[in-house]
């Protein structure tokens, strides 16, 4: 693929309201493990579960989008 080939998707608006979307999750499912860890142990699981999976697509990288750059 050429440089051209490569749109800026992380910049696209619709990946930045999926990106917004995601990260308010995370923060939703911190603050609850914040208020209640412990209580429901099987529960807190798996919100760490989804807040690794959260962060996973929030932190997503293409193979050869790092050669866009050069």
């Amino acid at each position: 693929m050429n440089k051209s080939d490569f749109i800026d998707w992380k910049q696209h608006p619709v990946t930045q309201v999926i990106f917004s979307q995601l990260q308010q999750r995370i923060n939703d499912l911190q603050s609850i493990l914040g208020q209640s860890a412990g209580m429901y142990p099987i529960q807190d699981s798996q919100y760490v579960g989804a807040i690794k999976a959260y962060l996973d697509m929030v932190q997503i990288e293409f193979e050869g989008e790092e050669d866009k750059n050069d």
